[in-house]
């Protein structure tokens, strides 16, 4: 009986794979915890696939290879390995050794203490650049505020209830967010307090670009948040036009100091505009229920199996 999967997602990780393997090994062995780790190879700019195959040859029996045919994104990759994982739980861990292995009998030892779905790393202080931390620690708080369910603590070091995962693997949407899955699932979620280190090798592919391109991806697809503004504005400006209405007609009634026309064309274009808005926040409303039952795009196409 296998305890603990660990899915691992492979980018940009043939400098430090075969280090993060050892330091894998080495973690499993000293706890005497039975386990296997599952490499999912996300067709990188790299050598990792060879080195990947490399160490396969050294350990077959606790490594498993999953090649992907195309670049489909680290969480997708994630949720590729959680499809073929046989273990009780679930440990999800980058390739770039910013995260240790050494501090899983952590997240191990948090479980325990509620029988937690799912228990996250939390970062007492992050080893990225100054510039990556406030920009990654401001879209964090960009996407909780969209996604208000989300756990605060997310983030790339998990450990989950295999029965939970496997429940990911079925899901579908137009943008995948692994943590977004988590929330709709389960709200018994913990976390504890793990260290982070610096890069040891490649490049980070979350650039200020990605990291955008990841945060509105997110609100459009897993949040009615802009949408709820749209139509709450929407809403106020109609009220105000409505008001604003009544009281050039009064005055037009009353005193007749305006311009001829000028009182319709107000009333007109003041109320019509209110109107598309407010039509527009409910047909938004309607798109992003249509586009939560809709969105049946497989997450990942798998290649081959080592």
């Amino acid at each position: 009986m296998i305890q603990y999967s660990v899915v691992v997602p492979i980018f940009n990780g043939e400098k430090t794979v075969e280090e993060l393997y050892n330091k894998i090994e080495e973690f499993f062995v000293e706890n005497k915890l039975s386990y296997e780790i599952l490499f999912v190879y996300d067709c990188g700019p790299d050598n990792s696939w060879n080195v990947l195959k490399r160490l396969k040859d050294f350990h077959p029996n606790y490594i498993k290879l999953i090649k992907l045919s195309r670049n489909f994104g680290q969480h997708n990759a994630l949720i590729c390995g959680f499809e073929h994982a046989k273990g009780n739980f679930v440990i999800t861990i980058d390739e770039d050794l910013q995260q240790l292995p050494a501090d899983i009998i952590k997240l191990i030892n948090k479980q325990k203490e509620n029988d937690y779905d799912v228990v996250y790393g939390k970062y007492k202080e992050l080893k990225h650049s100054l510039f990556r931390n406030i920009s990654s620690q401001l879209f964090k708080r960009i996407i909780k505020l969209g996604v208000p369910e989300l756990h605060g603590d997310y983030s790339a070091l998990r450990l989950i209830k295999t029965s939970i995962a496997k429940s990911i693997v079925e899901m579908r949407n137009s943008y995948t967010f692994l943590d977004g899955y988590i929330a709709w699932i389960t709200t018994h979620i913990s976390s504890c307090q793990v260290s982070h280190s610096e890069r040891k090798g490649g490049n980070s592919s979350y650039n200020l670009k990605m990291l955008m391109s990841h945060s509105i991806n997110i609100f459009v697809t897993f949040s009615n948040y802009p949408i709820k503004i749209l139509t709450k504005l929407s809403i106020s400006m109609f009220i105000i036009t409505l008001i604003y209405a009544v009281y050039i007609v009064i005055r037009k009634v009353i005193f007749d100091d305006l311009l001829i026309g000028y009182p319709s064309l107000v009333i007109i274009i003041g109320l019509g505009l209110s109107s598309i808005m407010l039509a527009l926040g409910i047909i938004g409303e309607y798109i992003y229920r249509i586009n939560l039952k809709t969105t049946k795009r497989p997450n990942y196409n798998i290649k081959e199996i080592l």
